[in-house]
């Protein structure tokens, strides 16, 4: 057996009298059976089919009407080590085609039909293996729409109440705020009516003549210094009113818990004249106070810590647990109180002892009933408490309350928001041969709330690029919750017809249905072809994209922007190619916001050559010149993408 497989194949010329088609692929056929190293009988012998067949198709007396004898011999070559490209077995059927089609002109017909058959059955089982992979994308899509309505819904019901008690609490406090001016008048109406009345009663005496003259200056002196502790009670009073309008006012500019804390550390320092000035809020979960300002207590022996239990005795657990102010006008008062609630005698006069200070206030912060935490005010010096300085402090305390329940509740949205917008944003730009994508996020000061700008890309079924920038209007969770509806719509959309014109008119009629009429939405987006730079753009009420030349010129595409979405409109797509070298980049608008002090396209045209061709460098020269020197009260969004040059033109620029 060996030696057959080893002797060479043996076999009589070609004749002379075949056609050149079926001549030149016996030839080839002979090739390639001759590099097997092989005899027919052996061939035959490992595979089912007679010898005289096999020399018929040598001799090229028979065309084979199927590739199963081409296919076995360049599957044994293949095996042996030796096997030939795909342009090569390409060719090799091309000749059998051609031979087929001048000897057996019928099969011919039978075998391209059975070939095109073959062919129409890959592509409908790819076809529907794509569309398989697209319903599931689109349920996937559709479930998550799905949960991120119903997270939003939740949401928005919380904020409503909480919105709702909000009002009803600053309400409430306005009607207070304009009884204690009520009050004010009244007390400055009595005075003016005591001064009068004093005033008639000393005319009318002199006049009489009824009393003498050491008792007419007693009364006269009774009734001045009487109308001296009026007037300074109603100075009082209406210093004190317009300190806590001022603490008011600061209070509601406060966007953070620590800004909160700063306000109230101020008026303890000014209205006060406190020494030291400390915040604690209520972990309710584990019953302790935790300290805001570590320094607002001493640092000595006694002392509350960072964490102080409710069951610590304290002037600010004391609050808390009785829900009333704590006043300690003396060391006695305070050790007083403290062992009266269960304090340690000893540590507290070691306390009392060590401490520089010798008054204290602890004033609970209570909103609708809860306790939110408690201040301490302290003072190095003994302090009296007057009625109304206690009304002051707890009219204080009441301010402080609200303005941290309602900065702890906005944080807690923001970081609701920030979560959303974060999770779905793409991690990553996808990579494409024939194109550089690059991307520069900026997000904007997130005390003002996380606002709705988003991009996406990805690559569609038929290989183009799909990039889009988009800003839903309004900020907070609301805002982050359209964004990422919007964007999952619009891929869904994308993935089925990606013509922009397509695009939006889809994403328009699933906007009217799913989103509130004061909803409104901007968007650029647009499909590029790798390698030609062909592409279409369609925008909705958005900045259009800025063009840049490999040379550093620019210029802005001028394309109807269209109305957003939510408003009514005609959708069109515009043509848009991207050239060799150039690139073209989409932004949202908060930075043409910008634009007051900076212009886009003018900054764009300063850029250095060297720059234009690159896209990262290009983004990061366009931000740093754009936004220096400027707070971000929105997010900022450039995207770029960029044609490389073919290197022939790159090494002629060189």
């Amino acid at each position: 057996m060996s030696e057959i497989a080893r002797r060479p194949v043996e076999l009589a010329p070609l004749s002379p009298e075949l056609s050149p088609q079926v001549g030149a692929w016996a030839g080839e056929l002979r090739a390639q059976f001759a590099a097997l190293s092989m005899s027919i009988s052996l061939f035959c012998r490992l595979h089912p089919i007679d010898k005289g067949t096999v020399s018929r198709y040598l001799n090229g007396k028979r065309v084979p009407a199927d590739r199963w004898f081409l296919d076995r011999i360049l599957a044994m070559r293949a095996s042996a080590g030796a096997s030939v490209t795909d342009e090569v077995r390409a060719y090799l059927v091309d000749l059998q085609m051609a031979a087929l089609q001048v000897a057996h002109p019928h099969e011919y017909r039978v075998r391209k039909v059975s070939d095109a058959l073959e062919i129409a059955v890959t592509s409908w089982k790819e076809a529907e293996r794509y569309a398989q992979a697209l319903e599931h994308q689109l349920t996937e899509r559709t479930r998550t729409l799905q949960d991120l309505r119903i997270e939003t819904e939740g949401l928005r019901a919380a904020w409503d109440h909480d919105r709702t008690r909000y009002h009803e609490e600053i309400a409430s406090l306005a009607r207070e705020l304009e009884l204690g001016r009520d009050r004010v008048r009244q007390a400055e109406h009595r005075v003016q009516n005591l001064s009068d009345l004093l005033d008639r009663l000393e005319t009318q005496q002199r006049a009489r003549g009824e009393f003498p003259v050491d008792t007419d200056v007693t009364s006269q002196r009774e009734a001045e210094e009487m109308r001296g502790r009026l007037t300074d009670q109603l100075g009082a009073a209406m210093l004190r009113t317009a300190r806590l309008q001022g603490v008011t006012a600061m209070l509601a500019e406060a966007l953070t818990v620590e800004q909160v804390v700063q306000v109230i550390i101020d008026v303890g320092r000014t209205a006060l004249a406190a020494d030291r000035s400390a915040v604690a809020l209520l972990d309710g979960d584990r019953a302790v106070l935790k300290l805001v300002n570590i320094g607002g207590v001493p640092e000595v022996p006694g002392a509350p810590g960072e964490e102080i239990p409710l069951s610590h005795s304290s002037v600010m657990t004391m609050a808390v647990n009785s829900r009333r102010p704590v006043f300690a006008e003396s060391p006695e008062s305070l050790c007083s109180q403290l062992v009266d609630a269960g304090g340690d005698e000893a540590a507290i006069d070691e306390f009392v002892a060590l401490s520089d200070e010798r008054a204290w206030v602890g004033l609970p912060l209570l909103a609708a009933g809860r306790a939110l935490g408690a201040l301490r005010f302290s003072f190095t010096r003994p302090q009296k408490i007057s009625q109304e300085d206690g009304g002051f402090l707890e009219s204080l305390a009441g301010q402080c309350a609200l303005a941290l329940e309602r900065v702890t509740v906005s944080e807690r949205e923001q970081h609701i928001a920030e979560s959303l917008q974060r999770n779905q944003l793409p991690s990553c730009l996808p990579v494409v041969e024939g194109l550089t994508l690059a991307l520069r996020f900026y997000p904007g000061d997130h005390r003002l709330r996380v606002g709705g700008d988003w991009f996406d890309a990805f690559v569609l079924p038929d290989g183009k690029v799909a990039a889009v920038v988009g800003d839903v209007m309004g900020k907070g969770v609301k805002a982050a919750a359209g964004m990422g509806r919007i964007r999952n719509t619009m891929r869904a959309l994308a993935l089925t017809n990606p013509p922009p014109a397509a695009v939006l008119s889809g994403l328009e009629h699933v906007f009217e249905a799913t989103e509130n009429n004061e909803e409104v939405a901007t968007l650029a987006y647009m499909v590029v072809e790798p390698g030609t730079g062909e592409g279409l753009l369609g925008l909705a009420g958005h900045p259009p994209p800025l063009l840049v030349s490999p040379e550093g010129g620019a210029a802005l595409c001028e394309v109807d922007p269209g109305t957003p979405l939510g408003w009514p409109g005609t959708r069109r797509q515009y043509r848009l190619v991207v050239p060799p070298g150039f690139t073209v980049i989409l932004y949202s608008d908060g930075l043409e916001n910008h634009q007051q002090r900076h212009n886009l396209r003018s900054v764009a045209r300063e850029v250095p050559t060297d720059v234009a061709t690159d896209p990262e460098m290009l983004l990061d020269y366009l931000a740093d010149r754009m936004m220096s020197g400027l707070d971000l009260d929105d997010d900022v969004i450039l995207f770029a993408i960029h044609n490389p040059a073919e290197p022939a033109r790159d090494s002629e620029r060189r």
